[in-house]
């Protein structure tokens, strides 16, 4: 039988509740190679850097924790905030990682777009049997950059907004 809590669920939580630990536990793997508790192939000098396994692993888990924390607050899904009934040290533990994942997502873009070696970027375009898929020599590592660079761009600006709405909530003018 399952916990108590667990059992006060509504089906649409539990459904919730039930992504949020698939999508933790994928964080979990990254997580666990980075640290080396699961085995992984030695980098070769191409491969990107260990950290950024470990962002990845990292915000995939936060944001399954975050899902898991929703599901148990009964939050519903017009907001991203928990109700106002939700413990005060839940709300700020949620606001936290809410705050955590547009920082690590920001600063993986930006990895991509301005860190050092030769990245390799794909670019399609056309439909069916018109489609035509163009190798990433040349100008394409310079698109792609440019584009991750965007990107960066507006994940700084969106981690920037996030983390000032939360000081703004935390330390309200008086």
């Amino acid at each position: 039988m399952p916990p108590k809590k667990l059992r006060n669920l509504q089906t649409e939580n539990k459904i919730h509740f039930a992504l949020g630990v698939l999508t933790a536990a994928i964080g979990t793997l990254p997580l666990l190679s980075v640290f080396g508790v699961l085995p992984s192939r030695p980098p070769a000098p191409s491969d990107a850097p260990a950290w950024l396994g470990g962002a990845i692993g990292l915000t995939f888990f936060l944001g399954g924790v975050a899902v898991i924390v929703r599901s148990f607050s009964s939050a519903d899904d017009s907001s991203g905030d928990l109700p106002a009934t939700a413990p005060r040290a839940v709300r700020r533990a949620y606001e936290v990682l809410m705050m955590l994942i547009p920082i690590l997502l920001a600063v993986m873009l930006s990895w991509v777009a301005f860190g050092p070696g030769e990245r390799q970027f794909v670019i399609s375009g056309g439909s069916g049997g018109a489609a035509a898929a163009m190798s990433s020599s040349g100008g394409h590592q310079i698109i792609g950059r440019v584009a991750f660079g965007f990107g960066a761009v507006l994940g700084w600006f969106i981690a920037g907004y996030t983390v000032l709405i939360l000081l703004r909530r935390w330390f309200p003018r008086r």
